[in-house]
């Protein structure tokens, strides 16, 4: 279980826990909906400016959804209730949202956790490193798809998400292939949630995704997502 906070307010205490490990866990009061969301939002709000999420929408409740209920274009789509694979949010753009902020209004019964792992200790050599960045794939996202590399230059971020990334050609397969066998054999962090629990990620730092989950397990997270 990741380690949770006691202070939230001050944003430069955030930004140094985000800056030292790529997540901060605040343990709050249990808060209805509302509530949650606007405490997600004045935090949110210090730390940058929002971006739109599915649909264009700045605020936004995520709950786990069987295949048939889920977006055509969303993991669910793909994985449904199963596991949901590590990612990094708004892949699909050109330049991903640098932070997710999670608030949890239900954390359902049974419990489903947020599982956490950072890019930076996938162990890459300069060599893949270097592939990573040079390598193209293309990014699905519909009329708006184009083509990029999974690391962006200097290692600024990575953009992973096997939902929109396909390979073009033979370095495009090596670099896909490389990232998903480190993040197969690679340790990873599980937060399991807690009503009132806020979860800021480093988006561009820390990769995630989701324990399985039952249907109709109730399960429901408020999100917004900050560019900085």
């Amino acid at each position: 279980m990741l380690e949770r906070e006691t202070v939230v307010d001050d944003p430069q205490q955030v930004l140094g826990l985000l800056a030292k490990r790529g997540w901060f866990c605040h343990s709050g009061e249990a808060m209805h909906h509302g509530s949650i969301l606007r405490e997600i939002g004045k935090v949110g709000d210090r730390l940058g400016r929002r971006v739109g999420g599915r649909a264009g929408a700045l605020e936004e409740v995520v709950e786990p959804r069987h295949f048939d209920e889920a977006h055509p274009r969303s993991l669910s789509a793909r994985y449904g209730l199963g596991a949901l694979p590590f990612h990094v949010e708004l892949s699909h753009r050109t330049r991903p949202c640098r932070y997710i902020l999670l608030g949890c209004i239900d954390p359902g019964s049974p419990s489903t956790a947020t599982m956490l792992l950072d890019w930076r200790m996938l162990g890459f050599s300069s060599e893949e490193q270097n592939l990573l960045e040079e390598a193209p794939v293309l990014v699905r996202s519909g009329r708006r798809s184009f083509y990029s590399t999974i690391l962006a230059r200097g290692g600024a971020f990575l953009r992973y998400d096997p939902g929109c990334l396909k390979a073009v050609d033979d370095r495009g397969q090596r670099a896909l292939r490389l990232v998903e066998d480190r993040i197969a054999g690679a340790p990873s962090g599980a937060h399991h949630w807690r009503q009132g629990d806020i979860l800021i990620i480093d988006n561009w730092r820390v990769l995630h995704g989701r324990s399985p989950s039952d249907r109709g397990s109730g399960r429901r997270l408020a999100r917004i997502l900050i560019d900085a």
